[in-house]
This record gives structure tokens, C-alpha cells and sequence, in this order.
């Protein structure tokens, strides 16, 4: 045996199986090598394998946690506007960033990646406008699927609209910003194609993405369903989306191209994509708060995943998603928390706080529980991107993404510790970071963010 990195903790949750108490995680290299009960690795390793060992003592180890949907570009909008309704919201966040130059948008993701590396999630799904996101991912060393966002309303412009799209995708990846080379090169970050949403983009320009995206096997993210003005819009008319898209488009509220062929049918986002052949296992739509049975029945059959984001859909007057029918149509969901412009914070383990109390509120017999909530953050999220083969579950031959949450001191004897849940003790029971590791390298260590 080589000498190996050992982590040590009162509990790991590998959530492929149970909690295991007084637990160690052996990594070697990039790579999780085995998730002991201490006992069990007293017998199978001696001191001369160990190159270096912590003991974390009163804390939980899990897999590094997976946001499924962010906006980092807009992370500096910390709090702006927080009363105003959806669409108003939305030509406020685009009014104050339209004229943005390319810094201000690196220097906002930036802080925004920080943030999320505090939280314990070492894999971001970001949706990103200007595309420095992926930089400021890089610089921070997360794991990450970045989607530049491609928008475009009129049929007759898809090519063009495709054309420039692809053109920004190209320079992008090709970048010789040194972090990102590094994250690319090393298949830390994956770029793809984020189609914005159904009433921001024709479906002819939506079908190049999506026919692009198979082509490279790269999973495509979008937000369907989101409101109740996109339903009625894509339905019938919506003059608040009318007004904002004249608004975001730079158009009179009575030009053609804000009256699409394919708008105004009767059709829901959902049925919709599905009409014109948009649905497909790898995309990850986001939100789906106006999804009725039928339309997450369509999603499950077509294997579409789920970003559920419910204090962005509070917060944003959305309402609350249909979740647990999600779960019992047995779609992959995770959990995203959108932007810090639209939420408080970056911490999944906040949303799932947050999102186990908002659903047993609207139903007293709902069956969730923390442990769903932490799965759909680690092994469903690892799914819903199809990565679940080497992210997700604390298991030998998966890398080496890890958080370790300190738990707050407890009077607790350690007989009375064992009988706890350490999945509520994460999700309610005060848990803070204390480091995080991405591909075995400390991302976050002792509190602090560490310099690549």
C-alpha cells in the first residue's frame, strides 16, 4: 500500500448504505480507496501506510454537496430587491447588469464561488450569461458544469443566434486563463449549452442545443415552468412578459417578434418542449413550479431531471413545487439554490432545511424526511448530471469530493450520540464546515478558502 490521506470523524454518511459511526475515509490520490468504522481500518492499515491523518472528531463526513442550479454571474445583487414580483425582479437584475463590462461579471461569480465552497459543495451547476463563471469556478478549484446561456425568440434568427452562441462556447473553451485551462484540461469543468427558457427561445434555436448537446453527450440546462405569466405567455398572452421581454430585447411591446408562431397555443412549458420534441434525459430543468400530473408524468418519461429550488421560488412569489410528486414519479431531482440576487445564501444545506419544512407544511402527513433531503443533494444530483459513477456516495473508486461539517459541542454522553441521526444533525442540528476537498485536494481547510 501507498501512503494515503485518512480522515477521521464521529460519523460518514457514504449514502450508498447507513451512517457509519466513529468512521475514517482513506483517499488516495484523486480517489476515495474505502469508508471504515475504525475498528475495521485498525485491521487493514498500518502507521507506515498513512501519510497524513485527520481526526475530525465531532463532525460528519459526506460526499462534497452538488448545487444542480446557480447563477454566480449575478452574485454581487446580494439582496437587491427582494419585494418585487418575478418579472419585475428579473428587468431589475437585467437593467443593473446590462452594461456590466467582463470584470464586474468575473469579480461577482468570484465572490459568488467562494461562497458556495463555504457551504460544502464542491460541484456547481451553473447557468452562466456572460460565461466567467467558469472562471471564477476554476480560481476556486469546484468541480463544475457551466452552461453559457443562449437565448433567441425569432425562428427566422436561429442560425445567426446559433452562430454567435457557438462562437462565444469556442473562445470560451479555448480560454488561456490559466485556472480554467487547468480545470478544463483536467475534467474538473464541463461546458455546455443552457437554452434560458421556453419564452426566451424559439424552439428551432432550442432543437440546434439540444441536437449540439447529444452530439457531445453534455447534459443541457434550462428553466421551465417557473411562473405562472411564462405559462399564461406560452399559453394565451402576458402582457408582464410581454413588457419584459420588449424591455430586455430592446423592441416595441408591439413588434412581430414579440408575437412568435409558436406561442399562444393552449400549450403549458412543459407539454410545450414535449410538442416540439425538447425533452430528452439531459435536461436539467429548473424550478418546474407550474407542473400539474400529467406534465411531471411527461417529464419522467422522457427522464428529464430536476433542479428544485424553493426559497428562490418563495422569495420570487413562484410558489411551491410539486416535490414530493416529483420523488413519487421517481425523477432525479437535486436541490439548486439559484442566485444570491434571489436567495439568501449559497447553502444546500439551508434549501433542504428550508425545503423539508416548506413541504410538511403545506402537508402534514408528508413523508420526507433529512435523509431524502441530503441525498438529493449528493447521489440524486450526482444522477440528474450522470455522474453518478465518479461523484455523490462516499465509495472506493469514486473521487475524492468530500465535506466535513463540525457538529456544536453536545452534553450529550457518546452512547447517546451513537443514537442520533446524523442526516438531521446535518439538515437541524447546527452543522458548520470545516473542510472541504475536491479530487482529494483541500478546496477549504480549517475554515478557510485555500489558494490554488
Amino acid at each position: 500500500m501507498g501512503a494515503k490521506l485518512c480522515l477521521a470523524a464521529k460519523w460518514a454518511i457514504p449514502i450508498v448504505g447507513e451512517p457509519i459511526y466513529d468512521a475514517v475515509v482513506v483517499i488516495d490520490g484523486t480517489q476515495i480507496e474505502g469508508v471504515y468504522a475504525r475498528a475495521q481500518f485498525n485491521t487493514l492499515y498500518k502507521a507506515a501506510d498513512i501519510q497524513r491523518a485527520e481526526d475530525y472528531k465531532e463532525a460528519v463526513i459526506v460526499p462534497g454537496l452538488i448545487n444542480l442550479h446557480t447563477h454566480l454571474d449575478y452574485s454581487a445583487l446580494r439582496a437587491f430587491s427582494t419585494d418585487l414580483p418575478f418579472f419585475q425582479w428579473i428587468e431589475e437584475l437585467v437593467g443593473r447588469s446590462r452594461e456590466w463590462a467582463t470584470d464586474r461579471f468575473y469579480q461577482s461569480a468570484l465572490y459568488g464561488a467562494r461562497l458556495a465552497a463555504f457551504t460544502g459543495a464542491s460541484t456547481i451547476v451553473d447557468s452562466s450569461y456572460s460565461g466567467q463563471s467558469a472562471k471564477a469556478l476554476a480560481e476556486v478549484g469546484l468541480r463544475a458544469v457551466v452552461g453559457l446561456e443562449l437565448f433567441g425568440l425569432a425562428d427566422s434568427e436561429a442560425e445567426k443566434n446559433w452562430n454567435s452562441w457557438l462562437e462565444r462556447f469556442e473562445n470560451l473553451h479555448e480560454t488561456e486563463d490559466p485556472a480554467l485551462r487547468h480545470s478544463l484540461d483536467n475534467d474538473l469543468i464541463t461546458l455546455t449549452v443552457a437554452p434560458h427558457a421556453p419564452y426566451t427561445v424559439c424552439p428551432t434555436l432550442w432543437l440546434k442545443a439540444t441536437t449540439w448537446a447529444k452530439k457531445f453527450n453534455l447534459p443541457l440546462m434550462a428553466h421551465v415552468a417557473e411562473s405562472t405569466e411564462e405559462s399564461d405567455w406560452l399559453a394565451k398572452e402576458s402582457s408582464v412578459v410581454r413588457k419584459f421581454l420588449a424591455f430586455a430585447l430592446r423592441e416595441n411591446e408591439d413588434a412581430e417578434k414579440l408575437k412568435p408562431r409558436w406561442a399562444g397555443r393552449g400549450q403549458s412549458p412543459i407539454r410545450h418542449l414535449k410538442n416540439y420534441g425538447l425533452l430528452d434525459e439531459r435536461l436539467i430543468a429548473a424550478h418546474v413550479v407550474n407542473a400539474d400530473d400529467e406534465e411531471l408524468r411527461i417529464l419522467a418519461e422522457n427522464n428529464v431531471k430536476v433542479a428544485h429550488c424553493p426559497r428562490s421560488n418563495a422569495r420570487l412569489k413562484n410558489g411551491l413545487a410539486p416535490f414530493l410528486k416529483m420523488m413519487e414519479e421517481d425523477l432525479d431531482v437535486g436541490f439548486g439554490t439559484d442566485s444570491l440576487a434571489s436567495t439568501d445564501d449559497l447553502s444546500l444545506l439551508e434549501e433542504g432545511q428550508f425545503a423539508l419544512n416548506a413541504h410538511r407544511l403545506n402537508n402534514k402527513n408528508c413523508p420526507l424526511t433529512a435523509r431524502h433531503m441530503i441525498e438529493c443533494m449528493t447521489i440524486n444530483a450526482a444522477r440528474a448530471l450522470r455522474m453518478d459513477h465518479k461523484i455523490g456516495s462516499l465509495q472506493a473508486g469514486k473521487q475524492a469530493d468530500l465535506a466535513i461539517f463540525a457538529l456544536p459541542p453536545s452534553p450529550l454522553t457518546d452512547t447517546e450520540k451513537q443514537a442520533l441521526d446524523p442526516y438531521n444533525l446535518l439538515i437541524s442540528g447546527g452543522a458548520r464546515l470545516k473542510d472541504l476537498l475536491v479530487d482529494g485536494r483541500f478546496v477549504v481547510s480549517e475554515g478557510k478558502l485555500m489558494r490554488r
